[in-house]
């Protein structure tokens, strides 16, 4: 068991190149991206529409995760006044 766990790890240490790093960074940003922009999107609806904007809201406006919309929670605060 330990001897093909250790193979498998193994495996996945070589499988570790620069290329696949730096494409998993490029998507990583473009997902953050995306998140960032149907974040603000809902918050200036929200504001246009007279809504009271919370993370749970903008979240929920969004279509993204809670947890997503939470780091962005000094953005929300800061534009729902």
């Amino acid at each position: 068991m330990y001897k093909k766990l250790h193979i498998e790890e193994e495996k996945y240490k070589n499988s570790i190149t620069d290329k696949k790093t730096n494409a998993t960074k490029k998507a990583t940003k473009a997902r953050q991206e995306a998140a960032k922009k149907k974040i603000e999107a809902s918050v200036n609806m929200m504001r246009m529409f007279n809504q009271k904007i919370t993370v749970y809201s903008v979240a929920k406006e969004a279509q993204v995760s809670y947890n997503t919309a939470l780091k962005y929670k000094d953005f929300i605060v800061q534009n729902s006044n």
